[in-house]
């Protein structure tokens, strides 16, 4: 008798000490992984290095600028422009398909034609077929509210995402005060 009033006694006592349930991403964060992970994914710098190699090429050496110059970098099938590149001072290759620019504006839009992002960028150049983009100095990325800034980026039109290299800093309200840091996200 003594056996079995032991067993049920350790049924009944064992989940008072048992750990709590670890909460989920979203309960303690406020958004999915997958939504921070726009900021944190990581890019392949292999697919980058052409266009790290141009922005090391002397201005100087490119020619006159254009002024003012505003390239749609992406096009919604419907025509309505997804992503727009402006340049204060801005160099366009032969085929049209490499950009080169200084103080730099890349907006992205949804298919109504709302603005959805900013990036800005001390300088960037921008592949419209591989829809890549590398920047250099201090960027800046506004996007549902968020705002990541740092020196120097790698941007995939494609995967929508953005990689600063350095200084990374985000600064948002939807994470409810969790620090990412004990996270493992940076």
């Amino acid at each position: 008798m003594n056996r079995w009033f032991s067993i049920l006694l350790a049924l009944t006592v064992a989940p008072l000490f048992a750990e709590s349930p670890t909460p989920t991403w979203e309960e303690t964060v406020g958004v999915s992984p997958e939504a921070v992970a726009r900021y944190t994914a990581p890019g392949n710098p292999e697919r980058y290095r052409a266009l790290i190699e141009r922005l090391k090429t002397p201005r100087e050496t490119l020619g006159e600028p254009s002024l003012g110059m505003r390239i749609p970098v992406r096009s919604f099938p419907n025509g309505r422009e997804e992503v727009v590149l402006h340049a204060e001072e801005g160099w366009l290759s032969e085929d049209t398909m490499k950009l080169r620019g200084v103080r730099v504006r890349v907006e992205t839009f949804d298919e109504t034609g709302a603005l959805t992002s900013t990036l800005w960028a001390d300088e960037a150049a921008v592949d419209r077929e591989a829809e890549l983009a590398v920047a250099k100095g201090h960027v800046r990325i506004v996007r549902d509210g968020d705002t990541l800034t740092g020196n120097g980026a790698l941007a995939d039109f494609g995967s929508e995402y953005v990689k600063v290299i350095q200084s990374a800093q985000i600064e948002t309200a939807r994470l409810k005060g969790a620090d990412l840091t004990k996270r493992g996200m940076f």
